[in-house]
């Protein structure tokens, strides 16, 4: 027991001087690790000693090079909740009837001071009571007001920020546009305090000359002297506040112009005496999952896909956007290089919107870290690997994993439901059944049901689905035989370019495909040459006779010369038939929102990137529903 307290203790000890520490660097220099990083250090030692006072105490910024004086408003910090199950716990507390929602703003605060209407003085947070006065810096911010309307006397609270366009113009050698401001804002000469931006969200009156009765009132003050405020929502339900929160992080966070982590949550009422602790407990920052978190390479394994080998870096287990994340993706082996990336490597792993998080950036490396190995050998047909940096793979066009992966392609491409890869397709691959795509069209039920675990039922239907597929489109069917970087979209350019058979896409030359819009010399050598090599076993799968190249309409159709792009969940159809559709009509499906796009199509109205971007250069923005009523 006693061995026990003692080991608590000195945890203790060491997370208080880690987050006194990293408080101080915040606030004053460089930070060495993310908020998550320190969030957790926080959250630990609260468990292990819930009334440790430096959890009641606040970061202190403060500089000798200014002039100390004491704030108006406390400039206190916020209690914070990661998830929803910690925000609906707080909120069953308050019981508010109104919750306001603001942008939780990650820039500095800053309170300015005024004396019957007249800017007196602006003062960085400091201890919470007495700060740095940088009025000097402060008078040249974008959103600075000299003299009000009103003969306010009092404070009001905003938040300093570099938006993202000047930081990415001039200052993106910073880390982030939060050290970037920090710096600015304490520069004795001035230089770059015109960049920042003031963004208000709290006032507090000592006069008698404007008085505030509720949080709204205060917004509404500050935007009628004129102050840009921060943008605020009013919702009635702890469900509503967490649905908000989801949709600023998934869809409307990447098109602001300035960072934010999370939302603040408040009720309408002010409360004087609550503001003045450290930590209130009447309002709440409601932060974002991480988007970036520190961990340690463990190792490194090679995922092997047809001939492809990608490096796949284990790393030690941390929580990322709501998910334990063990695996990360390094891409190719050019990227290990360019880390200087180690076994034993501290680093920044993100999940930035992507299904699979990846290594961002190299913190440190220990002395005694060991160099990843590079395969030099397949280790399935024994040919020695090609490693062109961006790329490391097997040449050998006979390569059993190469042959496999084409079949399952295959069978992914076409959509064939209950063909099942771990049950039927591998065993019918290494019994020598299946070997090509043509040698599927060849099966039958008995060939499924010698294998365990296949039933006659399942084999059966397995094999309807497959033979349902009865034509493709060209560029499906080409898709589907697994040519390096030469997917169905791409080819789908050379078929809308006039190459509409197989057989002109066969016959067509490097130089004639290069032509094609979104080719270049190396990508149609790529198609040119996976063509040819593979004409004979796809000439093979037409012969069957069960399967067939759907023959190119012809355009003139009711949308010639028109573009669409689709975005989001269908309902009647999936995304690839919704383009077929459109190129059966005689138009251009596109990927992503072009200039001069004619249509969006999206059955939600959320402010997606898409979404964003059709609305800023006019696009026209239609349903699915409408967008099958023009066919009909």
């Amino acid at each position: 027991m006693l061995e026990r307290q003692k080991s608590n203790q000195e945890r203790i000890n060491y997370l208080v001087e880690e987050i006194k520490r990293h408080r101080y660097l915040y606030y004053n220099e460089q930070p060495e690790i993310s908020d998550v990083k320190y969030d957790t250090f926080e959250d630990e030692l609260h468990k292990l000693d819930p009334e440790n006072p430096i959890l009641f105490k606040i970061g202190v910024d403060s500089s000798e090079l200014f002039t100390k004086r004491e704030h108006i408003i406390p400039m206190t910090s916020q209690d914070k909740v990661t998830n929803p199950q910690e925000f609906l716990k707080w909120a069953r507390k308050r019981n508010f009837k109104t919750f306001l929602i603001q942008f939780k703003l990650d820039g500095i605060s800053i309170e300015l001071q005024y004396e019957d209407g007249i800017f007196q003085y602006a003062l960085t947070r400091g201890d919470g009571k007495i700060g740095d006065d940088v009025s000097a810096n402060v008078i040249n911010m974008k959103g600075f007001i000299p003299k009000l309307k009103t003969k306010f006397t009092g404070a009001t609270r905003a938040e300093i920020l570099l938006f993202h366009d000047v930081f990415e113009r001039k200052y993106n050698d910073k880390q982030n546009c939060r050290n970037a401001a920090s710096g600015l804002v304490r520069r004795k000469d001035g230089i770059g305090s015109g960049d920042l931006n003031l963004v208000f969200y709290d006032a507090f009156s000592i006069g008698d000359d404007v008085t505030f009765q509720s949080e709204i009132q205060k917004l509404k003050w500050l935007k009628e002297e004129g102050f840009p405020t921060i943008p605020t929502k009013t919702v009635h339900s702890p469900q509503e506040v967490i649905n908000i929160r989801e949709d600023v992080m998934t869809n409307r966070r990447d098109t602001l112009e300035f960072d934010i982590d999370g939302l603040v949550i408040k009720g309408k009422a002010i409360d004087l005496e609550d503001m003045k602790r450290a930590k209130p407990m009447k309002q709440i920052a409601f932060k974002f999952q991480a988007e970036e978190i520190e961990t340690t390479l463990l190792d490194v394994e090679w995922s092997i896909s047809g001939q492809n080998y990608t490096p796949i870096a284990i790393v030690d287990p941390v929580r990322l956007m709501g998910t334990t994340v063990s695996r990360a993706s390094l891409a190719n082996p050019n990227l290990i290089g360019d880390l200087k990336l180690k076994i034993g490597s501290e680093v920044f792993i993100s999940k930035r919107g992507d299904i699979i998080p990846k290594i961002e950036r190299v913190i440190k490396t220990p002395s005694d870290a060991k160099e990843i190995p590079i395969p030099t050998i397949c280790e399935e047909c024994k040919t020695k690997l090609i490693n062109e940096g961006t790329r490391l793979y097997c040449p050998n066009e006979a390569c059993p994993k190469r042959a496999y992966h084409r079949l399952v392609k295959w069978i992914n491409k076409l959509n064939v439901k209950h063909f099942s890869e771990k049950l039927m397709l591998k065993p019918l691959f290494d019994s020598g059944k299946v070997k090509t795509i043509a040698d599927l069209y060849k099966l039958e039920v008995a060939h499924l049901t010698q294998f365990e675990g296949v039933k006659e039922t399942s084999a059966k239907k397995a094999l309807d689905n497959l033979l349902a597929v009865k034509n493709v489109p060209l560029a499906r069917f080409i898709g589907g035989f697994d040519i390096e970087n030469i997917g169905e979209d791409l080819t789908q350019r050379v078929v809308d370019a006039g190459f509409d058979t197989l057989g002109k896409i066969k016959d067509a030359s490097i130089f004639q495909l290069s032509q094609v819009d979104g080719f270049a010399e190396i990508t149609a050598q790529q198609l040119h040459e996976g063509v040819e090599k593979l004409y004979p076993q796809m000439k093979e799968v037409l012969n069957s006779n069960k399967i067939t190249i759907e023959e190119v309409k012809k355009t003139g159709g009711k949308f010639e010369g028109m573009t669409f792009c689709f975005t989001g969940k269908l309902e009647a159809m999936k995304r690839a038939e919704a383009e077929q559709l459109v190129r059966d009509h005689g138009g251009q499906a596109k990927s992503g929102v072009v200039a001069n796009l004619s249509y969006l199509v999206t059955n939600s109205d959320e402010p997606t990137a898409k979404y964003v971007k059709a609305q800023g250069q006019g696009t026209k923005i239609i349903t699915e529903e409408e967008f099958l009523k023009m066919i009909e």
